[in-house]
């Protein structure tokens, strides 16, 4: 680093003041453009030390006599130029070859955690994902550095593709005690490019290609509250979100399950509201989450159906849609059924009649989960599902003409909730690296169990052949050695 501040003094120190020098005798120039113009020799600096930094490790290998009895030298000065925030950072390095077994590798690399193939520093990642949360992969790549220095958006695309992303679980003291929790679920839908390969897409009859996926959201909470003295707005009390793209369904509510678990006193939970538009997977919930969990119909979804079956209706439509709330308040299913028949009647199209008839279903079908609003309050918590869609992922994944991999579509969910539940980028990337850690580990501890259960056998062989030899009562050498190896199975 020293070398790195005495050229910063000669040479940089001269830029600096170049760049103020013009910024004072330009008087279009404003704060904007100095900040700008002042970044370049800083980032100089940062890289000139980054690469000092690398090379004064390499060097203390060279010359440190311990390595000596470990290490010879395979090569030496060997260029390696990997991608960092401050830009490109090309530096020298030695190449070691390891006495005992043989294999080669760059030591100051491993020092700083760089690995083989490794081109871009962490600092990159963090910015790449980051970034790549809220825009598209060929911005990401372009804001991945301070410099012009760009990341094509095939490599952000793996770098996301590629990470695994944990769940979060609230650190707390005590389990909370409630009496009652909320749960909202809901989906949103996705264009794909292709299911698993280009080309793979199929047309329907109607002309129509099947490439939706449909990532879902759950999100448990406490209740609601004013998010201030003054606000009209709510805000929901401890908020945790769950979902991407599952095929297995009973997978995802068992997560719920298990936070459920982990988080709340199970004996004070008197009743769970799970609260959506009534698809299978969501009420696949109700059984999962067991005897405690009532499914409340979403009013938002409800609404839409019954505007869907009486907008024709033209200046009869708000007085129709009023005699459907009174009959579901009245809890009459014979009333909304006359209704519908007579809502049908006044119908010419055979399409809108269908629709009708499919509102009508929906209602019956729902029925429990729509009256139970009637008689108890706690159901009558408005279902925010159609907003937290709309703010969690569509306005990544689905609110622009952007078209999806099924891999892309399941990671920026799961990233995007991995925000919303408070994670921090930094952190995620710290677990990938404690994962390499873990596994580098347990493929060592599998080789060492396959070497002794190996040596296992030898020694179980050699016990069994030496039978002979102990039946017939000889106390030879080999005899005592079995003895001393009984213990060995």
């Amino acid at each position: 680093m020293y070398n790195s501040i005495l050229h910063f003094n000669e040479f940089g120190i001269k830029k600096i003041e170049k760049v103020i020098k013009d910024f004072m005798e330009n008087n279009n120039r404003d704060l904007g453009d100095l900040v700008v113009d002042l970044e370049k020799p800083m980032q100089e600096l940062q890289r000139e030390i980054i690469k000092e930094t690398i090379e004064a490790v390499d060097e203390i290998y060279r010359n440190d006599q311990g390595r000596k009895k470990d290490y010879h030298i395979e090569r030496r000065e060997e260029k390696n130029t990997i991608l960092t925030t401050c830009g490109e950072v090309i530096y020298q390095r030695t190449y070691f070859k390891s006495k005992k077994t043989g294999e080669c590798e760059y030591l100051a690399d491993k020092a700083f955690g760089i690995t083989s193939h490794m081109r871009k520093s962490e600092d990159v990642s963090i910015k790449i994902i980051e970034s790549a949360v809220d825009m598209s992969y060929r911005l990401s790549g372009e804001k991945a550095t301070a410099t012009e220095d760009i990341v094509s958006k095939q490599s952000v695309m793996k770098e996301i593709h590629d990470i695994d992303i944990p769940k979060i679980i609230p650190d707390l003291k005590e389990k909370r005690k409630k009496k009652i929790i909320y749960i909202n679920a809901d989906e949103d839908h996705v264009s794909l490019q292709f299911h698993h390969k280009k080309g793979d897409l199929k047309e329907n009859e109607n002309g129509y290609k099947n490439n939706t996926v449909m990532p879902k959201l759950i999100y448990v909470f406490d209740g609601i509250k004013k998010e201030g003295p003054k606000s009209k707005r709510n805000q929901l009390i401890n908020k945790h979100c769950f979902g991407g793209v599952y095929s297995d369904n009973e997978k995802l509510w068992e997560e719920v399950m298990a936070y459920i678990d982990e988080v709340y006193e199970e004996e004070t939970i008197e009743t769970i509201y799970l609260m959506g538009d009534g698809a299978s997977w969501i009420k696949k919930g109700v059984d999962v989450l067991g005897a405690k969990c009532r499914f409340v119909l979403d009013k938002f979804h409800l609404k839409q159906y019954v505007t869907r079956a009486t907008s024709h209706l033209e200046e009869k439509a708000e007085y129709v849609r009023s005699c459907i709330e009174d009959e579901i308040s009245l809890e009459d299913k014979d009333g909304l059924k006359r209704i519908f028949k007579l809502i049908i009647e006044e119908t010419e199209s055979e399409s809108k009649k269908e629709q009708v008839r499919k509102t009508r279903d929906y209602i019956l079908n729902h029925w429990e989960a729509i009256i139970i609003r009637n008689d108890d309050p706690d159901a009558r918590m408005g279902c925010s599902a159609e907003g937290n869609v709309s703010h969690i992922y569509s306005s990544r994944l689905s609110s622009r003409p952007l078209g999806w991999s099924k891999t892309g579509v399941d990671q920026m969910a799961r990233l995007r909730i991995y925000r919303q539940n408070g994670g921090k980028v930094y952190d995620l990337m710290k677990y990938q690296k404690q994962k390499q850690e873990r596994q580098i580990a347990q493929a060592i501890q599998i080789e060492m169990d396959r070497n002794i259960r190996k040596n296992r056998e030898k020694y179980t062989d050699v016990w069994n052949s030496s039978n002979i030899a102990t039946d017939m009562g000889k106390r030879t050498g080999m005899y005592h050695i079995m003895k001393a190896m009984r213990g060995i199975g």
